[in-house]
């Protein structure tokens, strides 16, 4: 099998000739030692400091309106793919992020109306910057905001993701991708307070607020399906590490129908969609299952997910994907760690079928060594039959 039947068949829950590979890698110190390039990297003082940080303060407008910020995000997600496909991956997680303006050297704003924190890599250079707070903090904020038109989000994701499938798409599954879910989008513009009092006083505005979202979700569903990508990650986090951030119940009177509505067209134009969720979200599983999801991922052994448990409550109604450990294994572990980890994930979700060897998420502090190891065990033990202790 090629790498698109590889997995095709296994988001299908069916059984590939080799357990896949998926990569949701976006860390450019790892990205770059991958290729063995020094990258474009920019010195996070460079930009906060002296005459540099300055001038940035003064000409952050011009930044802007240059597109300087989200063009260098773009030309990245090239070298992701790049690096994805020599590593020996099957399929590569693209996340459109090119969505950020700068504020002051500091800190960005996004198109949603969220503001961030400038942050460093471990190598001290400017990585994907963090949310520090929601500027849409009532109804009348998020009302008079400056809405992204859909049709404008179609373009902008449609290009870039067309250009990506031609250059890279006989070589490896793409799966698109648009940063920040529903659930995200509603809370964390507003900021957790503004909205937990919305949804008690207004649960109109929040349903408004949610079908809007749900308008540029689609939009990006149709700009995946037009550039020839086969698959689609819908993105949205969900759960803390000691389970879910509001309860089933909210998630599904306010979200649901949405979602419904998103994988059902997403299916209708030939896509394969799953859902990504950091936290603990066992209590989610079936809602996943229920909103039409084919396959799920994150799956945080350190939230509390065991791997064997997820297998057996929805193995039979969607592909699961993961759960490699990047708190230690990934990241910390030697190479019988990460051998013994891959091991235990193929003999608990993978005999069957229906299993998309996977890390939980992309962290800076993963090393290249491991994430190797991840690659080279899954390629020893998980091709079928399995041949496991």
């Amino acid at each position: 099998m090629n790498c698109h039947e590889r997995t095709i068949a296994a988001l299908n829950r069916q059984q590939p000739d080799r357990v896949p590979l998926f990569s949701c890698t976006e860390e450019q110190n790892q990205i770059y030692e991958i290729l063995g390039e020094k990258g474009s990297a920019v010195p996070l003082s460079l930009i906060q400091k002296g005459v540099t940080g300055a001038l940035i303060n003064l000409a952050a407008p011009l930044v802007n309106a240059s597109g300087w910020f989200n063009r260098e995000i773009e030309k990245f997600m090239a070298k992701k793919v790049e690096a994805d496909i020599a590593l020996g991956y099957d399929c590569s997680w693209l996340m459109y992020s090119a969505i950020f303006n700068v504020r002051d050297n500091r800190h960005a704003t996004d198109i949603y109306g969220r503001l961030y924190d400038f942050v460093a890599d471990p190598d001290g250079n400017l990585d994907t910057p963090m949310y520090r707070e929601g500027l849409l903090t009532t109804p009348e904020r998020w009302e008079a905001w400056s809405h992204p038109a859909p049709d404008r989000f179609h373009k902008a994701l449609y290009r870039v993701f067309a250009g990506l499938q031609r250059r890279y798409g006989d070589r490896i599954y793409l799966m698109g991708s648009l940063l920040c879910g529903l659930w995200e989008n509603a809370w964390q513009t507003m900021g957790l307070p503004g909205f937990a009092v919305a949804l008690r006083r207004d649960p109109a505005f929040v349903r408004r607020m949610v079908h809007y979202y749900e308008t540029l979700y689609l939009a990006a569903v149709h700009a995946v399906a037009d550039a020839g990508l086969p698959g689609f990650v819908y993105s949205d986090d969900m759960g803390y590490k000691s389970g879910p951030q509001t309860s089933p119940r909210v998630l599904e009177e306010f979200f649901g129908p949405s979602l419904r509505r998103i994988t059902d067209e997403a299916h209708r134009r030939g896509l394969k969609i799953i859902i990504h969720s950091c936290g603990n979200v066992s209590q989610l599983f079936d809602l996943f299952v229920a909103w039409g999801f084919d396959g799920v991922h994150s799956l945080e052994p350190t939230a509390g997910i065991d791997l064997a448990d997820v297998k057996r409550r929805v193995g039979d109604q969607m592909c699961v994907f993961g759960n490699l450990d990047i708190a230690h294994v990934l990241s910390h572990g030697t190479r019988e760690e990460v051998e013994e980890a891959v091991k235990y994930a193929l003999r608990v979700a993978a005999r069957d079928g229906g299993f998309i060897m996977a890390m939980t998420n992309s962290h800076n502090a993963v090393k290249v060594a491991n994430t190797r190891w991840m690659i080279e065990f899954t390629h020893r033990y998980g091709t079928y039959p399995l041949a496991l202790d």
